[in-house]
């Protein structure tokens, strides 16, 4: 699906057919529109609406009005109410199998590693006095920082138990590697993500504690350093090294194929030491597809979604601090505005503040970014 108008097309429309005068389609597009500009609340896309001018209205589809030849928007309020009452669940689906469709265009060879990493974020706005915040779960490119997929987390439930439907909302996981943080250091994800043909990295933690003294009982003393970094900013440098040996045996995790040891020492400028971290992991790469230098960067990737998605949503889009909480718009309006991140990134925007200014400079630059544009 490379075009936007069939993603939203595969939503079912709950609203009973008669007295629809605008269709979904139109009422969606308008709203990734405004998202896509930075409207962070249900004011702000009210305001985007009412102001979208003729032609933008005419690209999306809008109705035409027989007697004056005027396309029309849909009322600000049958927008909001709309939202609210479509089911989230079909709204990730589609969106999900719109970016999956599109990774083959992002990784050219078929046999190169796509690191994916998967991590959940929780909307503080919509929480209640009586009704716990909304908590997502989503996967995202880890180099390029577009999000494939979300999916909700059940209040009853937890991200353990929404991993592999989250995953299997993208169709081929051939040759992706995913990371996660300890949480998701499951041996039920391994043996899923192993029948799927993807790779794990995961770091182990107290979760795992049969696991953890195994791996921690190890002669890492006697291993080489295989690779190393340095990163200085921000009043700080910051000294990370990665050891790496083959699984040694019994090792009692699943298709495990090499073990890591990642110790990170943050100085400051004059070379105080501030902190010492150090990370034991395991991965079912092997050593021909990820050496020491490969496996470090696909467990820092694993951080990339907190600072290139959850970041952005806050701090840009100001999500945290939207109150929207009637029934689904919430996890939609979340859904897109990740969209919105990735189709600004896309674009070549590494600044998602810049791409919303950019946005709002035209009517026209949202429908561009969206590729809504004839």
């Amino acid at each position: 699906m490379a075009d936007l108008r069939e993603v939203w097309t595969q939503i079912p429309d709950p609203r009973d057919r008669r007295g629809r005068r605008h269709p979904l389609v139109v009422i969606l597009a308008l709203v990734q529109a405004a998202i896509t500009s930075g409207a962070p609340s249900y004011a702000a896309i009210r305001h985007w609406i009412t102001h979208a001018p003729q032609h933008v209205l005419e690209q999306v589809g809008a109705r035409r009005d027989r007697r004056t030849g005027r396309y029309t928007a849909p009322h600000p309020d049958t927008v909001c109410r709309t939202i609210a009452q479509v089911n989230a669940a079909h709204v990730d689906a589609a969106y999900a199998a719109h970016r999956a469709s599109q990774i083959t265009d992002f990784y050219d060879d078929p046999e190169e590693l796509i690191p994916m990493t998967v991590d959940g974020k929780t909307q503080r706005g919509t929480a209640t006095s009586d009704k716990a915040a909304q908590h997502r779960l989503g996967a995202q490119l880890a180099h390029d920082a577009v999000v494939v997929a979300q999916i909700d987390v059940d209040s009853k439930n937890n991200e353990i138990t929404a991993f592999a439907p989250l995953l299997d909302q993208i169709g081929c996981l051939k040759n992706v590697v995913i990371s996660a943080d300890m949480m998701h250091t499951q041996r039920g994800h391994a043996r899923y993500l192993h029948q799927r043909d993807a790779f794990y990295v995961f770091p182990v933690g107290g979760n795992q504690p049969g696991l953890f003294d195994e791996l921690d009982a190890l002669a890492w003393d006697e291993v080489p350093v295989g690779w190393t970094t340095y990163d200085r900013g921000h009043g700080r440098t910051e000294i990370r090294t990665m050891q790496v040996m083959p699984t040694p045996p019994g090792a009692r995790f699943p298709h495990v194929k090499q073990v890591f040891l990642i110790e990170r020492h943050v100085y400051d400028l004059e070379w105080k030491p501030l902190s010492a971290v150090a990370v034991l992991g395991v991965t079912n790469l092997p050593e021909r597809l990820a050496d020491p230098r490969r496996l470090a960067e696909l467990v820092r990737g694993e951080w990339s979604i907190e600072n290139k998605d959850h970041y952005v949503r806050d701090v840009t889009f100001g999500e945290d601090r939207c109150r929207v909480r009637t029934a689904s718009a919430p996890s939609i309006l979340a859904t897109m505005r990740s969209y919105a991140i990735g189709a600004l990134r896309l674009l070549g925007f590494t600044n998602i503040a810049e791409g919303t200014r950019w946005a709002r400079d035209d009517f026209r630059n949202p429908l561009i970014a969206l590729g809504l544009t004839m």
